[in-house]
This record gives structure tokens, C-alpha cells and sequence, in this order.
């Protein structure tokens, strides 16, 4: 939830719309998705990215930063969806790394072989 790549697929997918049938999320172990304060914990990350890139940006004359611009627009797109896509993904029924190691992730692959069927 605090990469930046990551975070870009996840609002893509998100934007295209049927987002939970679409996402089969493992949850790894440092994910900090349940409790509410944890993850408003990525709230303040996104935020301290867009108010550092826009610090960064005003110290900088304003010719040619096309890129950064695009930068902090993602940075922003991020943090006004992130709520949103925790709260999704902490009431959806994941399984482990571990779990699926075990299952040589078998139910991962019926649930999107079955997805893919549809």
C-alpha cells in the first residue's frame, strides 16, 4: 500500500469498475488492513508524499516539470481512493501466502479460472 507501482495498478483496477469481483488480494503478513487506525497509517503516508514532492516542486523553477506533475497527481489519486480500497479489501475473505503455499494455490487458481469463465 505504499508503493507507489502498486498503488497505480490497484487504482486502475479500482476505476474500471467491478473492482471486487476483479481482485484476488493475498494478504501478506506486515499488511496492516483491519484495524482502522493502522490504516489510516497509509493516509498520512500518501500525504506525506504529496506534501514532500510539493515542497520539493516550490523550491524548483516551475519550467519543465511535466513529469512531477503527473507524479503528484498519482500521489493524490492514491490518497483520495485509499480509504475506499482498504476498507474493500479488509472485508474480503484472503488467504495467506502461506495458505496458498500449502495448497499449491489451488483455490486461487479456480477462483480466477472461474472469473476468467464468466
Amino acid at each position: 500500500m505504499m508503493s507507489m507501482n502498486c498503488m497505480f495498478e490497484l487504482v486502475q483496477v479500482a476505476e474500471n469498475g467491478e473492482f471486487y469481483a476483479r481482485i484476488f488480494p493475498i494478504v501478506l503478513g506486515d499488511a496492516q488492513i483491519y484495524k482502522p487506525t493502522t490504516r489510516i497509517k497509509y493516509i498520512k503516508h500518501w500525504e506525506a508524499e504529496i506534501k514532500e514532492l510539493d515542497e520539493a516542486m516550490r523550491e524548483v523553477g516551475a519550467a519543465n516539470l511535466q513529469g512531477f506533475r503527473e507524479d503528484i497527481d498519482q500521489y493524490t489519486e492514491i490518497r483520495n481512493t485509499i480509504a475506499e480500497l482498504t476498507n474493500i479489501l479488509k472485508d474480503m475473505n484472503t488467504l495467506t501466502p502461506d495458505i496458498h503455499s500449502q495448497s499449491d494455490f489451488e483455490d486461487l487458481i479456480n477462483a480466477i479460472e472461474t472469473r476468467l469463465n464468466e
